[in-house]
């Protein structure tokens, strides 16, 4: 089947407000594509290619056509459920195998490196607030968080730290006078275990909150969720998840943005309600956090306020 037919009945016969009807035909449109995982700039030659990732977890046909000519390579979680290896319906399913198809689905993803000096780029909602950052991959460049509500917008700068020191940052402005000591935080970390155990360990050793607590265990899986992690190490957090005890299927789940999917409820200890991670209901893509928040785009970007 040629491009431009696969494009027609696109517009044909799947409404355009449907993603998980789109998924099949924009699965076999990306199989089809040469995947290239560089980009040489057309306005200097001597400059090396860099990588540009980006991870589209939502969209309709548009966007689907437009990777066939965009110069940003684009991962498209939405794959066909005979792709993602080990499908479910979801009302038969069960957390465990819904986590190992999110696992065998981002094992699919082309592995793509970021440069130190780029950025990642992530696009979330909450509710009517939508987010987006622009967080150094290396951490030692400034970027940005901008937040839009209402038609109005807010801006704060982050910082890059460099050599130790920081600019200090006080009512969402730099205070061009001061610095404050810093450690770097990267928005990339290569060091991610790419074994679900080793993984988990890692959370364990390295994580936010109480070793070998359960809510403490999913908030780091949530924050990760949020981060570019290349397919293995994602695919890794898939798995550490499924062998959390407790877990239960909710199927009929949404976003922060209102999208429909199925959900993994993570058991509370804290006796305060349960977290529900959501996934794309076919494609098994990671959507956000029941009623909270949704992760729209992430991408690796050349430079603030770049969108992909």
């Amino acid at each position: 089947m040629d491009d431009l037919r696969l494009v027609r009945e696109l517009g044909d016969e799947v409404p355009l407000a449907t993603p998980v009807q789109l998924a099949p035909a924009r699965a076999r449109l990306l199989a089809a594509m040469p995947v290239t995982p560089a980009v040489t700039s057309l306005t200097d030659s001597r400059h090396r290619a860099r990588p540009r990732w980006r991870l589209l977890l939502s969209g309709v046909a548009a966007v689907g056509v437009a990777a066939a000519v965009a110069s940003v390579l684009v991962l498209a979680p939405d794959l066909a459920p005979d792709q993602v290896g080990g499908g479910v319906s979801v009302a038969k399913a069960d957390p465990t195998q819904v986590l190992h198809s999110a696992a065998a689905a981002a094992l699919r993803l082309p592995d793509t490196i970021p440069n130190p000096d780029q950025y990642v780029y992530l696009r979330s909602q909450d509710g009517q607030e939508v987010y987006e950052s622009w967080r150094s991959v290396d951490g030692t460049r400034d970027g940005l968080v901008r937040k839009t509500t209402a038609g109005s917008s807010e801006e704060i700068p982050l910082p890059g730290c460099r050599n130790g020191r920081a600019a200090f940052v006080k009512g969402g402005q730099v205070d061009p006078n001061r610095t404050e000591p810093c450690t770097p935080r990267p928005a990339y970390r290569p060091d991610l275990p790419t074994d679900a155990d080793a993984l988990r360990v890692y959370l364990i050793e390295h994580g936010n909150g109480v070793p070998g607590d359960t809510n403490s265990f999913a908030k780091d899986v949530l924050g990760l969720g949020q981060e570019y992690l290349r397919p293995a190490s994602r695919a890794a957090l898939y798995e550490a998840a499924a062998g959390q005890p407790g877990l239960r299927v909710v199927e009929h789940a949404q976003d922060g943005a209102g999208r429909p999917g199925i959900g993994i409820a993570w058991p509370s200890t804290s006796g305060k309600g349960e977290t529900v991670l959501v996934f794309h209901a076919q494609t098994y893509a990671y959507l956000g956090i029941a009623a909270t928040s949704a992760v729209l785009d992430l991408a690796v970007v050349d430079q603030v306020g770049q969108t992909g």
